[in-house]
């Protein structure tokens, strides 16, 4: 099962090919250029290079988010242009769940991605990797860091990891100590290549796949647009 993954959450987003869990091509960089100027020739690149068209693909996988709401946007709409054209199916996989996935090799500690949600807040959830399987343990969260140590089982490990850990991980490591762990940098960023591999999975399970008609962004603040008229309308 071929399936082509976008993910464009944060600045180092990128697309990738793959078949059940191997890599066939993936390309991604930190880009000045917007994802509505890349996007379809970076998945055009990766196809030419790997010696296939757009009628192998069987699926198409797209980074839900949180994280850039224009991001999430652009990736969103262009995944579902890709089905369209070519009639794969569409699977949309939290952000928050493909930087855990990153993280699953740690499996004595809890899993912890961190988002730099912006106003002093992080984009959060915590997982646990037992018998090789993933379970997310809480809900999606958003909230300021000296209330996540909090949401941590009394005396358990967490690996932490993502791009939160830049303003953050002195603070987080201060209230927790010796049970916080920090992934090293290279996997705070989500690789578009995981996407992929659990849209496959899922698929595999016999999962349906989303319906383009409905699947948004999964943004779990509004946006600023959308905060100002909420308040206009409750001065009105």
């Amino acid at each position: 099962m071929v399936v082509a993954a976008i993910e464009t959450s944060s600045p180092h987003g990128g697309v990738a090919l793959v078949d059940g869990e191997t890599v066939i091509a993936e390309v991604s960089a930190l880009s000045r250029k917007t994802y509505s100027k890349r996007l379809l020739r970076s998945i055009s690149y990766v196809l030419e290079e790997s010696g296939l068209g757009w009628q192998d693909l069987d699926s198409v996988s797209v980074g839900l988010g949180p994280g850039s709401f224009t991001g999430l946007r652009i990736g969103l709409a262009t995944a579902k242009g890709l089905c369209r054209a070519t009639g794969a199916s569409l699977v949309g996989i939290p952000t928050l769940d493909i930087l855990a996935y990153q993280g699953v090799l740690s499996s004595k500690a809890l899993i912890c991605p961190v988002i730099d949600a912006r106003r002093s807040q992080l984009y959060c959830a915590i997982y646990q990797c037992e018998s090789g399987s993933l379970d997310r343990i809480s809900d999606y969260m958003m909230l300021y860091p000296q209330e996540l140590p909090e949401k941590i089982p009394p005396g358990a490990e967490v690996l932490f990891l993502g791009s939160g850990l830049s303003a953050y991980g002195e603070l987080l490591e201060s209230f927790l100590g010796k049970r916080a762990r920090f992934a090293p940098e290279c996997f705070w960023y989500p690789r578009p290549a995981l996407c992929g591999v659990l849209a496959g999975k899922r698929l595999s399970a016999g999962m349906a796949p989303d319906d383009p008609l409905t699947l948004v962004p999964l943004y779990i603040r509004p946006s600023d647009a959308e905060e100002k008229k909420r308040a206009r309308e409750k001065a009105a």
